[in-house]
């Protein structure tokens, strides 16, 4: 399999930390779709430490999943929820 699972990890680590934000802030009617792309680079990290000799881009693969998971669960909802106050409350 070569380096794929990590390649494939880091660019949806990555994916997921530029691309779940917007899916979050800015099209939040769509259904868990901001949390595909960290699963997919945490799935694809683990496999790929497991089986890789070579174990360095699954590991940033895996630690930029975790982290774009982190956030969309934590960060981006609270941030969501700041925005919808200031805007529809007329003075705070």
């Amino acid at each position: 399999m070569g380096k794929a699972l990590g390649i494939i990890s880091l660019i949806f680590g990555l994916l997921g930390l530029l691309v779940g934000w917007v899916l979050e802030l800015f099209l939040p009617f769509l259904p868990f779709g901001e949390f595909y792309f960290p699963v997919v680079a945490i799935v694809c990290g683990i496999v790929g430490i497991c089986v890789q000799e070579k174990k360095g881009m699954a590991i940033a693969g895996l630690v930029l999943g975790s982290v774009a998971f982190i956030l969309l669960i934590f960060i981006f909802p609270l941030i969501r929820s700041l925005i919808e106050y200031i805007l529809i409350s007329p003075f705070l």
